[in-house]
C-alpha cells in the first residue's frame, strides 16, 4: 500500500527540509521525497500508528515555523496516489492555513462539504463511487439511525451480509460509518 504526507508552510520551505525529513524518517521508511517551495512530499509505503499530529506540533514549536500537515489514505499503486495527490494539493488551496495544523480525508471533507463535487466524491468513495449496491446499503443503514438489523430488513439481506459490507467500505476509503462523525460525513456524498 502506497502512503504520502503533504507538509506545507507559510513561507518558503527551503531550509526546513533537511530537520523534517529526518524526523519523519525516525517514524516511517521513506520511500521518496518532493519538494515544491512551500511543501514537502513524502512517500511511504507502511502502516504506522504515530501520531503525526504530534510529530508535526513538535516540528513547529522546534523551528518556530508555521506548518500544516496533509496524511494520506492508502493506496494500491502509485498512480492512483499521483491522481489522488494532485486533486488533493489544489482542494488544499480551499482551506485557509490557519484553519487546521493536521489534515486528513475526514477533516478535508468536513472543511469541503458545502463545495462537494463529482469529483469530491469520487475521491472520497474511491472504488465504491459507481457501486450502487454498497452506496445504497450505506445510505439505507444511515437513515435506519445506523440500526443494522432494521437496515438489514429494509435491504432483505442477512445482518452479517451488511457487517461485511461496512467493515469493506470502511477497509478500502478509511470510513467507518458505524461512527457518528464519519457517518455524517459520508451520508452526504450518498445523498
Amino acid at each position: 500500500m502506497y502512503r504520502y504526507l503533504i507538509i506545507e508552510s507559510k513561507k518558503e520551505i527551503k531550509s526546513e527540509e533537511s530537520p523534517i525529513i529526518s524526523i519523519f524518517s525516525e517514524f516511517i521508511d521513506i520511500t521518496k521525497v518532493e519538494t515544491e517551495p512551500y511543501a514537502i512530499h513524502i512517500f511511504y509505503q507502511q502502516e504506522t500508528d504515530v501520531s503525526f499530529l504530534d510529530v508535526i506540533l513538535n516540528i513547529m514549536s522546534d523551528t518556530l515555523t508555521d506548518l500544516r500537515i496533509y496524511v494520506s489514505y492508502q493506496f494500491e499503486n502509485e498512480d492512483q496516489l499521483q491522481l489522488h495527490m494532485n486533486f488533493i494539493k489544489n482542494k488544499l488551496k480551499l482551506i485557509p492555513f490557519i484553519k487546521y495544523v493536521y489534515i486528513d480525508d475526514k477533516i478535508l471533507l468536513r472543511s469541503l462539504l458545502n463545495l462537494i463535487d463529482h469529483e469530491l466524491k469520487s475521491y472520497m468513495l474511491r472504488k465504491y463511487n459507481q457501486d450502487t449496491s454498497m452506496l445504497q446499503s450505506i445510505k439505507t443503514y444511515l437513515e435506519c439511525n445506523q440500526n443494522m438489523s432494521s437496515a438489514a430488513k429494509k435491504l432483505y439481506i442477512h445482518r452479517n451480509t451488511l457487517i461485511q459490507r461496512l467493515d469493506k467500505f470502511y477497509q478500502t476509503t478509511g470510513f467507518d460509518v458505524r461512527v457518528f462523525n464519519d457517518a455524517f460525513l459520508i451520508y452526504h456524498l450518498v445523498i
